[in-house]
């Protein structure tokens, strides 16, 4: 009598807490595809592993705290009001007055943009 083998061949299933069930998609252009994908390929693995390892050895901190992020809106809100004020000197001839207090105006802005994050820089990564 003829033994009966009910074994599947190849690899054996993972356990159902090892499975990757869901997808992410992003969006890179040319330049980073090839960049990760190079990166990927001199570290010896492939680029989903890449990604997944990088996405969960990173922490991302806010470049801001809450209270400078409240600060910061406040002080952009109140730039129209400046820009009226500098209107109003400006009319009553007080060029002197004006000019300074757009200096001032000038140099939050200049702090504001150092502090506020923009779409290229609003988080920083951190190993962890």
């Amino acid at each position: 009598m003829k033994k009966i083998d009910n074994r599947k061949g190849g690899r054996p299933s993972k356990p159902t807490d090892e499975k990757r069930n869901h997808t992410v998609t992003i969006k890179l252009t040319d330049a980073e595809y090839f960049d990760l994908k190079k990166r990927a390929k001199s570290a010896g693995v492939k680029l989903s592993e890449f990604i997944r390892h990088g996405a969960f050895r990173l922490t991302i901190v806010s470049r801001l705290n809450e209270i400078e992020t409240e600060i910061a809106q406040k002080i952009l809100r109140l730039s129209s009001d400046f820009n009226q004020g500098v209107t109003w000197l400006n009319s009553l001839k007080l060029r002197r007055a004006a000019d300074k207090l757009l200096a001032v105006v000038d140099a939050m802005f200049d702090i504001l943009k150092k502090l506020r994050p923009n779409k290229e820089t609003d988080y920083v990564c951190k190993n962890t």
